[in-house]
């Protein structure tokens, strides 16, 4: 019985841990200048290739005729996670749902910005381009 509470005491002290830390990551100023920015973990066409194979046009929206580009912005944090995607350039709520959505499933750390060769939190944003399918 004596092991299982240590273990509990252990588990919850790491969890405690874990949690703490990203409270602080979260409680830093986020840089919009920054000396390098921060990079997605694949180029620019694998990037464009993920969105492509994993994006799916809303049902509800096919036929209504809204083509064009979602602009997501979200936050790159100092370890490589990602958080607080928002849209900056809308289409329509459904699609900009989806949008968040794929570029929530990047996989992969992203690198982060730096300033100084120091990683900070910095924003980023990527598009997304949606096309009726019943208008192809």
């Amino acid at each position: 019985m004596k092991v299982k509470t240590i273990l509990s005491s252990v588990a919850l002290s790491i969890a405690l841990t874990l949690s703490f830390g990203s409270l602080a990551q979260q409680n830093e100023p986020i840089h919009s200048s920054v000396d390098i920015i921060a990079l997605a973990p694949m180029d620019k066409q694998e990037v464009s290739n993920f969105i492509y194979a994993n994006l799916v046009y809303p049902s509800q929206e096919i036929g209504s005729g809204i083509e064009g580009m979602v602009v997501v912005q979200f936050i790159v944090e100092k370890d490589g996670s990602i958080s607080n995607l928002t849209i900056e350039k809308s289409l329509s709520p459904l699609l900009d749902q989806e949008a968040k959505r794929v570029i929530a499933l990047i996989p992969g750390k992203w690198i982060p910005a730096k300033i100084n060769g120091t990683n900070v939190r910095s924003y980023t944003s990527l598009p997304v381009l949606f096309s009726d399918p019943e208008r192809n």
